[in-house]
């Protein structure tokens, strides 16, 4: 495998992953019988998560998010009809990793996560598998240039 196959195959990656990282949320489905869900993310000062939580039929819901200290930054509990959806928007004051917690004491619902960053570093992705695929390109045009190129001569006697 040549040099510039391996570059533009790293650049087609870094770009396909960066499609899968950005552009899978799926929406986690919870009822007051199961377990509450809890995960977290390590955010920066000025990151802000949203918790966007929609209820199948009518619910009580509670959301928690605790810094990594294990110091609750904020806690809100709420009644939703069916159908009916809340959006909860946290930002962080400071750097470090942040765990949530959403619980479903009574009914069922979805709820989705989104982390926004605010330096964009997640998306330093994208440029860098731009960079990947043209260099690759770059690197396979400059071997072809320096191919030898096989020629017969023949003699005129």
């Amino acid at each position: 495998m040549k040099m510039s196959d391996v570059f533009i195959l790293l650049g087609v990656t870094f770009l396909v992953g960066g499609l899968f990282i950005h552009g899978l949320v799926s929406p986690h489905s919870l009822d007051a019988d199961a377990e509450p869900y809890s995960n977290g993310a390590s955010l920066l000062k000025g990151d802000t998560i949203e918790l966007v939580i929609t209820a199948e039929n009518e619910s009580t819901v509670a959301v928690e998010i605790v810094n990594e200290e294990g110091d609750i930054v904020l806690a809100e509990s709420f009644l939703l009809a069916s159908g009916d959806s809340n959006s909860i928007d946290f930002e962080a004051d400071g750097k470090g990793f942040y765990s949530y917690t959403v619980e479903f004491s009574e009914g069922s619902g979805e709820f989705v996560v989104d982390v926004d960053r605010k330096l964009l570093i997640d998306f330093i992705i994208y440029p860098l598998g731009i960079v990947c695929v043209v260099f690759g390109f770059y690197k396979r045009k400059d071997e072809r240039m320096g191919e030898s190129i096989d020629a017969v001569l023949e003699s005129n006697d």
